[in-house]
């Protein structure tokens, strides 16, 4: 039987820090990435800070994929949004969350940081 590879577009094997954001889980965690295609995301979700809860499979999340610095256009990333269609626990390895992207931006790496640090005493007050 002959195997039939149904993917529109090439997966690329590739660890790179991202940060995962998600309004039902209210923070904002440090992971890497398994591997990326235009349509999708694999993400390795352990937080570099501590345990994660898992999303649940239809939420929508917000990933932010550092790319590494070119000294010609500074530090960049890969904004992304998209909606967990997938998630495995692997025995002894972390567990791993599949997302659909359903946009994708290119965008300065450190404004971003700046913004959501401006955010984050806005936020903590709001919840407090």
């Amino acid at each position: 039987m002959k195997n039939i590879n149904r993917r529109e577009s090439p997966r690329i094997d590739i660890q790179l820090r991202c940060y995962v954001t998600s309004p039902a889980l209210w923070m904002r965690s440090a992971m890497h990435t398994e591997n990326i295609s235009r349509s999708g995301i694999l993400v390795a979700w352990r937080g570099e800070s501590g345990a994660v809860p898992m999303p649940m499979v239809g939420q929508v999340v917000t990933v932010e994929i550092e790319l590494p610095a070119n000294h010609g256009f500074g530090q960049k990333c890969i904004h992304c949004q998209g909606t967990v269609t997938r998630t495995s626990s692997a025995d002894g390895g972390y567990p791993r969350v599949a997302l659909q992207v359903s946009y994708m931006d290119f965008r300065s790496f450190h404004d971003q940081i700046r913004a959501m640090e401006a955010l984050q005493p806005m936020a903590s007050c709001w919840m407090a």
